[in-house]
């Protein structure tokens, strides 16, 4: 056996179980991981498996807290609800479930789906999880290298990288199964070019089918077993020769996979009477493949991968080695690496929420640690000033993966906010004061509160004012009263004064506070009144929709003046609209005056 590596194995299981289950949170199942765990308790405690009534959820919600808003219900065409996202994890949450429910059962805490002991045994399961891929992971490893690379390579990945934050405190979230369904495709496509048997390709093919139902771009992992030891055009002839000859097996494998996904595909027919359906209706966050943020991705301050995982550097040069040593194995690592990286990029919401580093990379790293392994086996040939050098870099590298990481948990770095300024001012930092705080971006209420509290650090213009009193009185949509001028809407008119307004055209920074004022008078006296609208579009698709309440005075049924505050969301294209207008849904008559749009700018930083 090989001792190092796994000793390495032992400390890194030991450590991360002692710390998560250390580090149980009241809200384990909450944003995300609610999306992913719904098709449990709808299924099995309020027999609803199609979700066809959300009101438990609704009422759970209001309890617990669990999110600021259901965004992880979609609907079908009719407006019916639907989960969300696909049901990849909640087969692997599965086992956890059940488990916890029996101990609820057997006990008194409520059977509901989110007391304690459905929140502890997920945990536990999704320890087990890390476990499994942690081992695969080694076998990997040992597969190519020494034992004391094997070691370095092992701990290096849990405790130099963002890996150790993602598969403890949130490893119920799918990066930690995914790390292990890549690991064992990994570990098996190895096992089935050296022998082809039908139990191999079964679970490899098991085991993609199972990362498209948790995540399905990540289906790229396909790649692995297609070109694995492809490195001519001789040899891939050679591979497609292999691949007939063994036919039956993968004609077998198909019908497995689609069995694994036929849950899925029944469930989206029966919402919708299609066979596949897209659940995902945020036109506001998405896949922008003519747009991938790759330098974002890489170096920015908000969450760049090689500023708070630098060590990933050298996984990339191993590039240079697994070439060199193994090109069997270089050309699907590199393309399964680059789509992977590329499709990552090119997410619009490209930070991934919060958490620490880039999250989705860590599904990468049982390919890229292959390269890792082999620039290690290069440097152990070198003298000992370059080995000991080395592991000075790799040491110190670790301590500072580990004390950003315990500043992360702190919020001294800030899970999403984090700029350029904020980060060098706390860069090595025990602590954050006021003024440091101010350094990050805008603060977002996910409740959808907007309420702009900190104008002083803003510069502002007037985009936009209309008092109506060069207008013609011919014009139809023109009135006046006693004093002045206003605009005139009649009550067959659902929709008035629309402004369209491009984001690039309101700012170059982030965001921007936009500042709506005008005066209302209402001729209706059945207390009716409309809306005003202001959201964004993308491809005339709305995101961040917001509808104010008129402010009016009934008994004076004069003019009331009234004032929003709109924060623009993370433009997903700087050609995005901002589109306002006002909904007439009541279809009242009404009249607007002194309409203006402030446009309020960050201050640029000194």
């Amino acid at each position: 056996m090989k001792k190092l590596s796994f000793y390495a194995l032992i400390i890194s299981i030991t450590i991360i179980s002692i710390y998560r289950v250390s580090n149980i949170s009241e809200k384990e199942i909450a944003w995300d991981i609610l999306g992913y765990y719904m098709p449990l308790p709808a299924t099995f405690i309020h027999h609803d498996p199609l979700l066809n009534d959300i009101s438990w959820l609704k009422k759970v919600n209001e309890e617990k807290d669990l999110t600021g808003t259901l965004y992880m219900v979609s609907s079908n065409d009719e407006g019916e609800p639907m989960y969300f996202f696909f049901f990849g994890m909640s087969i692997f949450y599965l086992p956890s479930f059940l488990i916890g429910h029996l101990i609820a059962l057997f006990s008194h805490y409520p059977t509901d789906g989110f007391s304690s002991p459905y929140q502890l045994s997920l945990v536990i399961g999704a320890i087990i999880y890390t476990i499994i891929g942690l081992c695969f992971f080694r076998k990997i490893l040992n597969k190519y290298f020494s034992d004391s690379t094997s070691a370095v390579v092992l701990l290096v990945t849990v405790f130099a990288t963002n890996y150790i934050n993602h598969l403890t405190l949130i490893n119920l979230e799918p990066v930690n199964v995914l790390f292990m369904l890549v690991s064992i495709v990994l570990w098996y496509t190895i096992k089935w070019h050296e022998k082809q048997r039908l139990k191999y390709i079964l679970i490899i093919v098991s085991s993609i089918s199972l990362i498209a139902m948790v995540k399905p771009s990540e289906v790229i992992i396909l790649f692995i077993p297609l070109l694995w030891g492809v490195t001519s055009i001789k040899s891939a002839i050679r591979k497609i020769e292999l691949i007939f000859r063994n036919r039956k097996q993968f004609i077998i494998a198909f019908f497995i996979a689609l069995l694994i996904v036929s849950p899925q595909i029944i469930y989206w027919y029966l919402k919708t009477g299609l066979p596949f359906y897209d659940t995902y209706k945020n036109p506001g966050v998405g896949l922008d493949f003519s747009s991938p943020h790759i330098f974002n991705v890489l170096f920015s301050y908000r969450k760049g991968w090689l500023l708070y995982t630098p060590v990933m550097i050298f996984y990339l040069l191993g590039f240079i080695f697994l070439y060199k040593k193994s090109k069997g194995i270089f050309l699907p690592s590199i393309v399964y690496f680059l789509l992977s990286f590329y499709i990552i990029s090119s997410w619009s919401e490209w930070w991934y929420g919060a958490g620490f580093s880039i999250r989705p990379l860590i599904t990468i790293y049982p390919v890229l640690a292959l390269g890792f392994g082999y620039l290690l086996e290069y440097i152990w040939t070198k003298n000992k000033y370059v080995k000991i050098s080395f592991l000075l870099v790799l040491l110190l590298l670790t301590l500072l993966n580990q004390f950003q990481w315990w500043q992360y948990k702190e919020y001294i770095i800030h899970p999403f906010r984090t700029t350029k300024e904020s980060y060098q001012a706390v860069f090595l930092s025990t602590s954050i004061n006021q003024q440091q705080q101010e350094l990050l971006s805008v603060e977002r209420d996910f409740s959808g509160k907007m309420e702009f509290k900190n104008k002083y650090n803003y510069t502002t213009t007037i985009l936009i004012s209309e008092d109506f009193e060069h207008e013609d009185l011919s014009n139809n949509y023109i009135k006046s009263d006693s004093i002045n001028k206003y605009y005139y809407i009649e009550n067959n008119e659902e929709f008035a004064l629309t402004k369209r307004i491009k984001f690039n055209k309101l700012t170059d920074k982030d965001h921007a506070w936009i500042v709506i004022r005008y005066r209302y008078k209402n001729d209706d006296t059945l207390n009716n009144q409309p809306f005003l609208v202001v959201t964004m579009q993308h491809k005339e698709k709305n995101y961040s929709y917001y509808a104010f309440d008129v402010k009016h005075d009934t008994a004076k049924n004069g003019w009331y003046e009234n004032e929003f505050e709109y924060l623009t969301p993370v433009a997903r294209h700087l050609d995005d609209e901002l589109l306002l207008y006002f909904w007439n849904r009541d279809k009242t008559s009404f009249g607007i005056d002194d309409f203006e749009i402030e446009v309020f700018e960050k201050k640029d930083k000194k």
